[in-house]
Protein backbone atom coordinates (compact mmCIF):
# COMPACT_ATOMS: atom_id res chain seq x y z
CA UNK A 1 0.00 0.00 0.00
CA UNK A 2 1.12 3.34 -1.22
CA UNK A 3 0.95 6.26 0.19
CA UNK A 4 -1.31 7.83 -2.01
CA UNK A 5 -3.99 5.24 -0.33
CA UNK A 6 -3.08 5.85 3.19
CA UNK A 7 -3.79 9.20 2.56
CA UNK A 8 -7.29 8.12 0.94
CA UNK A 9 -8.45 5.72 3.75
CA UNK A 10 -7.28 8.47 6.37
CA UNK A 11 -8.11 11.96 5.09
CA UNK A 12 -10.74 12.54 7.57
CA UNK A 13 -8.18 11.68 10.37
CA UNK A 14 -5.74 14.11 8.67
CA UNK A 15 -8.10 16.78 7.79
CA UNK A 16 -9.21 17.02 11.66
CA UNK A 17 -5.32 17.42 12.81
CA UNK A 18 -4.80 19.92 10.24
CA UNK A 19 -8.05 21.84 11.33
CA UNK A 20 -6.78 21.84 14.85
CA UNK A 21 -4.01 23.56 14.16
CA UNK A 22 -5.44 26.39 11.69
CA UNK A 23 -8.75 26.12 10.39
CA UNK A 24 -7.33 28.51 7.35
CA UNK A 25 -4.69 26.00 6.25
CA UNK A 26 -4.90 24.26 3.29
CA UNK A 27 -3.17 21.34 2.29
CA UNK A 28 -2.26 18.80 -0.65
CA UNK A 29 -0.70 15.47 -0.96
CA UNK A 30 2.61 16.07 -3.27
CA UNK A 31 2.52 12.83 -5.72
CA UNK A 32 6.12 10.87 -4.58
CA UNK A 33 6.50 7.34 -5.72
CA UNK A 34 8.06 6.63 -1.65
CA UNK A 35 6.60 3.84 -0.03
CA UNK A 36 7.09 4.90 3.24
CA UNK A 37 7.00 8.36 3.31
CA UNK A 38 4.69 11.09 1.72
CA UNK A 39 4.58 14.73 1.82
CA UNK A 40 1.88 17.27 1.98
CA UNK A 41 2.24 21.11 0.97
CA UNK A 42 0.91 23.13 3.55
CA UNK A 43 -0.90 27.15 2.19
CA UNK A 44 -1.92 29.62 4.15
CA UNK A 45 -2.25 33.42 3.55
CA UNK A 46 0.21 33.27 0.47
CA UNK A 47 2.82 31.25 2.28
CA UNK A 48 3.48 27.55 1.18
CA UNK A 49 5.43 24.93 3.30
CA UNK A 50 6.15 21.16 2.71
CA UNK A 51 6.02 18.39 5.63
CA UNK A 52 6.80 14.51 4.96
CA UNK A 53 5.19 12.29 7.21
CA UNK A 54 5.49 8.71 7.63
CA UNK A 55 2.78 6.45 6.23
CA UNK A 56 3.22 3.90 9.16
CA UNK A 57 2.51 6.86 11.82
CA UNK A 58 -0.66 7.89 9.97
CA UNK A 59 -2.25 4.61 9.68
CA UNK A 60 -1.64 3.75 13.15
CA UNK A 61 -3.05 7.13 13.99
CA UNK A 62 -6.45 6.67 14.32
CA UNK A 63 -5.94 4.19 17.43
CA UNK A 64 -2.53 5.32 18.88
CA UNK A 65 -2.94 9.02 20.23
CA UNK A 66 0.90 9.52 20.40
CA UNK A 67 1.07 8.95 16.99
CA UNK A 68 -1.55 11.68 16.13
CA UNK A 69 -0.01 13.67 18.61
CA UNK A 70 3.20 13.43 16.92
CA UNK A 71 1.92 13.79 13.06
CA UNK A 72 -0.29 17.42 14.63
CA UNK A 73 3.67 18.27 16.23
CA UNK A 74 4.89 18.13 12.76
CA UNK A 75 2.73 19.38 10.87
CA UNK A 76 2.46 22.67 13.38
CA UNK A 77 5.69 23.01 13.89
CA UNK A 78 5.87 23.32 9.57
CA UNK A 79 3.38 25.83 9.75
CA UNK A 80 4.68 27.75 12.58
CA UNK A 81 7.86 28.02 11.14
CA UNK A 82 6.18 29.25 7.65
CA UNK A 83 4.36 31.99 9.60
CA UNK A 84 7.38 33.35 10.91
CA UNK A 85 7.61 37.45 9.91
CA UNK A 86 11.38 36.89 9.39
CA UNK A 87 13.11 40.19 7.42
CA UNK A 88 16.56 39.70 6.10
CA UNK A 89 18.48 42.79 7.48
CA UNK A 90 19.93 43.95 4.34
CA UNK A 91 20.44 47.69 5.44
CA UNK A 92 23.12 46.37 8.29
CA UNK A 93 20.78 48.38 10.94
CA UNK A 94 21.18 45.21 13.29
CA UNK A 95 25.11 44.98 13.27
CA UNK A 96 25.09 48.79 13.95
CA UNK A 97 23.40 48.75 16.21
CA UNK A 98 25.04 45.27 18.26
CA UNK A 99 28.33 47.29 17.56
CA UNK A 100 26.77 50.66 19.29
CA UNK A 101 25.50 48.41 22.38
CA UNK A 102 29.16 46.39 22.77
CA UNK A 103 30.69 50.15 22.96
CA UNK A 104 28.71 51.43 25.40
CA UNK A 105 29.35 48.60 27.87
CA UNK A 106 33.06 48.86 27.41
CA UNK A 107 32.26 52.49 28.27
CA UNK A 108 30.63 51.89 31.79
CA UNK A 109 32.84 48.83 32.26
CA UNK A 110 36.20 51.29 32.25
CA UNK A 111 33.94 54.04 35.00
CA UNK A 112 34.58 53.09 38.43
CA UNK A 113 34.08 54.70 41.38
CA UNK A 114 37.23 53.49 43.34
CA UNK A 115 39.69 54.56 40.60
CA UNK A 116 40.99 57.58 39.79
CA UNK A 117 39.79 59.30 36.44
CA UNK A 118 43.06 60.27 34.04
CA UNK A 119 43.98 64.12 34.64
CA UNK A 120 43.89 65.92 30.94
CA UNK A 121 46.61 68.09 30.57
Amino acid sequence: MDGREVFKQNEELLRGIVRTIDKNLEYSLIDESQQERFSLKLSTRGRQATVSLSVEDLKMAAQDLVRKNSIRQKIKSVRDHMMDSFVADVTGKKMARMLKQSAGSIEESRRSNFRRSPRRP
